[in-house]
């Protein structure tokens, strides 16, 4: 029982992390000064990596303008589908393993 307790936390903590990177590709400005990456590739190499581009593209996506979210990177709409399809999986998983343990222990 311990180790779903813990699979519990763990997912979560992915969902929210998920959720909480969304919402805030949601409201930032992606046409802003561009203040620092993740990407280490960037940090060295002016091109980027293949990836550059996408995170302001999900903002784009976010915010409405499917224009400018294509041109800062093409496969920025499948990956927040992918994106919103684990979060879904993740909470699905959730309610559907511990919901029902928890509904069985008090009914059972």
């Amino acid at each position: 029982m311990r180790i779903l307790q813990n699979m519990k936390v763990l997912y979560l903590t992915e969902a929210g992390l998920w959720l909480l990177g969304l919402t805030l590709l949601a409201f930032m400005k992606p046409d802003g000064e561009h203040l620092f990456s993740f990407c280490p590739y960037s940090w060295f190499l002016e091109s980027g990596c293949l990836g550059c581009g996408i995170g302001h593209g999900i903002s784009y996506l976010l915010q409405g303008n499917f224009q400018a979210s294509w041109q800062a990177h093409p496969l920025s709409a499948p990956a927040l589908l992918l994106l919103l399809w684990r979060c879904w999986q993740l909470l699905r998983w959730q309610y559907l393993h511990f919901y029902s343990l928890t509904l069985d222990k008090h009914h059972g």
